[in-house]
């Protein structure tokens, strides 16, 4: 079924987001580590709301207003948002850290966070001043959302294209004004190679109400559909060869550079949740006809010293390729080809540890885990649905491993 997004926004309604976005967000530290302890004391103070709206996020499936509110007026809907218009632009070592910490109260919240903040970045970054006049004039901050992959195609015409296509995981747009689609531009020779993302405003967005999932439910991630619509010049830009219009070293990361500590994050942050909870778990926790608690168990002691030196290694790789890319970000260049594949590997990697990890979790959990309002069956449901993005596909390795090989023609998106 087709519908509007007012219609499926589980009680959101455009004019709050409207209303909410006019407001803006206060102005935030411009040094490091202050900014640093002021987004996580932020993180702090909405976890509670946060917390309390997890199993509405589920059952609306879309994220809960009063965790939208806490997370934009708190700035954390826009991290990466270039700071001439307003955002903090954060390092990704601190967004890593700063997403991590969000995915582990939250998987749902966590995942809109990053969803939001890389699409609104995107187009501060990207677009020409028009199109960022459009979005950005009004002094507002604007919440965006979208899928980029290239589902659509589009016929030039003047002042632009016609564009249709149908473009799966809007995650967080019920919340948004903005919304993000990428499309190949067809010629008489067939689609080209350009990777072209628009902008539309969210009321010309057709959605259909397929968000029935078994992970990440509070992330709202329905289709959407263009049919024969007109996006003007100003409006769209090649994700490939578009060098940063606005921002800093953050906009050379390149793509799959920019969304690594997005996904890389969400991983580490709901394992980590995983093993905190079973270990709060263990010492009060009975299996079967034992007596004893879970805690006493040495098959237990094992798998928990072994998953955290996991998860922590896992970690030190992202950090690593993180770094290790930064170096050509800061002298204005897009990483190279080996830096895209071991940035898009260690992503891949923190998923593969932090589904085993929050697996074992679960394990140990028990009967007691399988319940719809415990922690420990949210974290095993949406790590693994998170599992199945594209950006943390296998495929990552196999791309590293032909690299290493010596092969021609290796994508870090292959």
């Amino acid at each position: 079924m087709t519908t509007t997004a007012a219609a499926i926004a589980g009680g959101i309604i455009p004019s709050d987001v409207t209303s909410l976005e006019a407001h803006g967000i206060p102005a935030l530290p411009t040094e490091r580590e202050p900014l640093r302890r002021h987004l996580l004391d932020a993180i702090a103070r909405i976890r509670p709301i946060l917390e309390a709206d997890a199993e509405d996020n589920d059952a609306n499936e879309t994220l809960s207003w009063p965790s939208v509110v806490a997370l934009y007026r708190e700035g954390l809907l826009s991290l990466k948002v270039p700071r001439e218009l307003g955002g903090p632009e954060v390092d990704p070592q601190l967004y890593l850290e700063l997403c991590d910490e969000l995915c582990y109260i939250n998987p749902s919240a966590g995942w809109c966070a990053f969803i939001n903040s890389t699409s609104a970045s995107w187009l501060g970054a990207f677009l020409p001043d028009a199109g960022v006049e459009r979005i950005f004039g009004d002094g507002g901050m604007p919440i965006a959302s979208g899928a980029i992959i290239p589902r659509g195609s589009a016929t030039p015409v003047d002042g632009g294209w016609r564009v249709s296509g149908r473009w799966p995981f809007a995650s967080g747009s019920a919340h948004s004004s903005w919304l993000l689609a990428g499309f190949r531009i067809v010629r008489d020779d067939g689609p080209g190679r350009e990777h072209m993302i628009f902008a539309a405003p969210i009321a010309d967005v057709q959605f259909l109400d397929n968000w029935q999932v078994m992970g990440l439910k509070g992330t709202g991630s329905r289709d959407f559909v263009f049919d024969d619509y007109f996006v003007p010049e100003e409006m769209a830009f090649d994700l490939m060869s578009t060098d940063p219009r606005k921002g800093g070293p953050l906009f050379w990361l390149g793509r799959p550079g920019f969304v690594t500590p997005d996904h890389a994050a969400f991983a580490l942050g709901v394992a980590r949740r995983a093993l905190d909870e079973i270990s709060q778990q263990a010492g009060s926790y009975q299996r079967g006809y034992l007596t004893s608690t879970i805690a006493q168990r040495g098959a237990l002691h094992h798998d928990l010293g072994k998953c955290d030196q996991q998860l922590r290694a896992a970690r030190a790789l992202c950090r690593e390729a993180i770094e290790d890319a930064w170096e050509f970000c800061l002298r204005h260049e897009r990483p190279d080809l080996e830096r895209q594949l071991r940035l898009r590997g260690a992503c891949v990697y923190a998923t593969d540890i932090a589904c085993q990890v929050t697996t074992a979790a679960f394990r140990y959990g028990g009967g007691n885990a399988i319940y719809n309002d415990r922690v420990l069956q949210r974290c095993m449901r949406d790590i693994n649905a998170a599992a199945q993005h594209f950006m943390v596909n296998t495929s990552a390795y196999d791309n590293l491993g032909q690299f290493r090989l010596g092969l021609p023609d290796v994508n870090p998106m292959g």
